[in-house]
């Protein structure tokens, strides 16, 4: 695997790769079509459809071959219950878009210099013109991939926009806008990168990969309950992603080892990269993935992943080792390796859930573990949202301004303390002082008076 190494002290404070990818996904899987429960027909007679399971003889014996099929079945002794017509509601959904890019457009820039100005000057003229568009206009994108999207009920009408020309719009000029079309030609040259630490910020992830070729957009994001991110970068050719296609499925970026996956794979290829995994355990303490990068090349492997600790946020005792094939998995699987002293064994990714998270034995339990030195410390209740407070994600700006008050608060409260221990400590000074002055001048009056006495 080709490696890439971005360095830095930041990387210590904060651990380093994550949980390995899951190996089934639900949606991944297809029913089995439903078998068919049409009845078997009478021998010698002809029929099709639902009748033929609806009013088949359920008794073939009981029942004449040459029953005329004109025969009334309401006259019959058949007391079993019909089966009732149940009616179906079908819901679509219809939404025809079309969009126009304003910075194509100088006069209605002019016209209308602000976004809130084009949407309102665009929902006041459709809404008078158009009984099928909807009034929801919104801006997506920036710079030349600005666009302003429209919507529509009816096919007709939308057409019928895309036609003529608006006058109060000035050189505005709408086109078709279809977002899945859009979203799977931009997965030609999109990648998805998964397994982000928390204090690897965008600027990290741009600077990265905008080597590889220019990048149009990177979005960073975080699921729920996920204690790493995931960012989705959009080139601006598709040549851009071949290197990660079959070469490389991994890059290292302070000391995190992080996947990608070419958004323009199927389900089936995506699945293919999580197959072959095997878990590598009874690694040192505060192993990261930069540490098993030279084991990784040497084993043929593809990408490396040690699990964080959902509390404390620091690399758990075994990493998943991911392969291209059986064949070289299996190779790997058979030979002794060690690290820093330290000899590691080779288990399967279902005995993950039996590993000591303390000295990442198997079968070793965690509470009777000889590393067990618990403090006594209390679990947080919400690790997550712990985590993403500490490294600061979507941190509005209302909290930095509490946080900021609270500092200040906290200067403020500094501040009265220490003025308040000077003052003491200047009463305190001039209280010695007195007592000083008083003890000089004690002394003295004995001796006034025996020499009052011995004058007399």
């Amino acid at each position: 695997m080709e490696e890439d190494y971005v360095i830095d002290s930041a990387a210590d404070a904060g651990g380093s790769n994550t949980t390995p990818p899951q190996q089934n996904n639900a949606d991944n899987f297809s029913s089995s079509p439903p078998k068919d429960t049409t009845a078997p027909s009478a021998p010698g007679s002809v029929v099709s459809g639902t009748d033929a399971s609806m009013h088949a003889p359920k008794d073939k014996e009981t029942s004449p071959l040459d029953a005329s099929p004109n025969k009334d079945i309401m006259d019959t002794n058949d007391t079993s219950p019909l089966p009732l017509d149940t009616p179906t509601i079908s819901i679509l959904r219809r939404d025809f878009q079309a969009a126009a890019a304003p910075n194509t457009s100088p006069d209605f820039v002019k016209k209308y210099p602000t976004n809130r100005a084009m949407i309102d000057a665009v929902n006041n003229l459709l809404l008078e013109t158009y009984h099928s568009y909807t009034g929801h206009a919104r801006m997506s994108g920036s710079g030349d991939l600005k666009r302003l999207v429209i919507h529509f009920n009816s096919t007709t009408e939308r057409d019928a926009c895309l036609s003529l020309r608006h006058d109060d719009l000035a050189d505005l000029k709408f086109f078709l806008h279809d977002p899945q079309q859009l979203r799977t030609d931009e997965d030609l040259w999109a990648i998805q990168v998964t397994d982000i630490l928390f204090f690897i910020k965008k600027d990290d992830i741009i600077a990265l990969f905008k080597k590889y070729g220019n990048i149009q957009s990177c979005h960073l994001h975080t699921r729920t309950n996920a204690k790493v991110q995931q960012a989705r970068i959009v080139y601006d050719d598709a040549s851009s992603i071949q290197h990660f296609m079959d070469k490389q499925w991994a890059i290292y970026c302070y000391s995190t080892c992080l996947c990608i996956t070419p958004c323009s794979l199927t389900l089936e290829q995506k699945k293919s990269r999580r197959e072959f995994v095997a878990v590598l355990s009874q690694l040192p303490p505060n192993t990261k993935d930069v540490h098993l990068a030279p084991l990784v090349r040497a084993i043929g492997a593809m990408a490396v992943n040690i699990p964080l600790s959902l509390n404390s946020y620091k690399p758990k005792r075994w990493a998943y080792i991911t392969f291209n094939s059986q064949q070289m998995m299996d190779t790997a699987m058979e030979q002794s390796i060690a690290l820093q002293g330290h000899r590691l064994q080779w288990e399967l990714p279902e005995n993950t859930n039996k590993l000591c998270h303390r000295c990442g034995k198997l079968g070793c339990a965690p509470t009777a573990c000889p590393l067990n030195n618990s403090r006594g410390r209390s679990r947080t209740r919400n690790p997550v949202a712990h985590l993403k407070e500490r490294f600061n994600i979507g941190q509005s700006n209302n909290h930095n301004s509490s946080a900021n008050c609270n500092r200040h608060r906290s200067r403020s409260q500094s501040n009265d303390r220490s003025n308040s221990r000077q003052r003491n400590r200047s009463a305190s000074t001039t209280g010695r002082h007195n007592n000083n002055t008083n003890n000089t001048s004690l002394p003295n009056s004995p001796n006034s008076n025996n020499s009052t006495q011995s004058a007399q």
